[in-house]
């Protein structure tokens, strides 16, 4: 058997999820970094998260998270997340008990995510270094969605804004 949170296929499919849509429980989760890998020492600087069923918001959890080092300038120019916001938060270890209570049991909870190994990357490592279990979350990721939706014509790359803007979104990613 393959162990899916090692697999190279991130994707759940529709099919696996063995229920209608409106009785799944969909956790829509972002996270922002100081870096592109937590092996090479990046941190989780915030994490926001929602949760869904059925078109209704359940709950919401948002916090930022003190990496423990400098957030570097290239990335408070690109996240606009400064040293000073993230001084005095919980670090990762403080605040993963209630990370993983919010996101509630694997047999019930489907993980959204843009280009979810990354993020899904930072939150194995975070559990692994603080002594966790990383529940195996089926996962949509919604860049890959909008490729298999999407042809190249009506969307040039998967980036965020850009389905933003197709999609004609309320909220602009930023």
């Amino acid at each position: 058997m393959v162990d899916k949170s090692e697999s190279a296929t991130w994707q759940s499919t529709l099919q696996d999820f063995g229920r209608p849509l409106n009785e799944i429980t969909f956790v829509v989760l972002d996270l922002e970094t100081t870096g592109g890998a937590p092996h090479l020492g990046a941190g989780i600087t915030e994490i926001g998260a929602v949760k869904v069923r059925g078109g209704e918001v359940l709950a919401e959890f948002k916090t930022f998270i003190d990496p423990q080092h400098p957030v570097p300038a290239y990335i408070t120019d690109l996240t606009g997340i400064t040293d000073d916001m993230v001084f005095q938060s919980p670090t990762i270890a403080q605040i993963f008990p209630s990370l993983l209570e919010f996101l509630g049991a694997e047999s019930e909870t489907v993980l959204v995510a843009q280009n979810a190994p990354f993020d899904l990357s930072f939150l194995k490592f975070a559990a692994r270094a603080h002594g966790y279990q990383w529940p195996d979350y089926r996962v949509l990721d919604t860049a890959i969605l909008a490729r298999r939706a999407l042809s190249r014509e009506e969307a040039p790359n998967c980036k965020l804004g850009t389905l933003a803007e197709i999609f004609g979104t309320e909220v602009k990613p930023n």
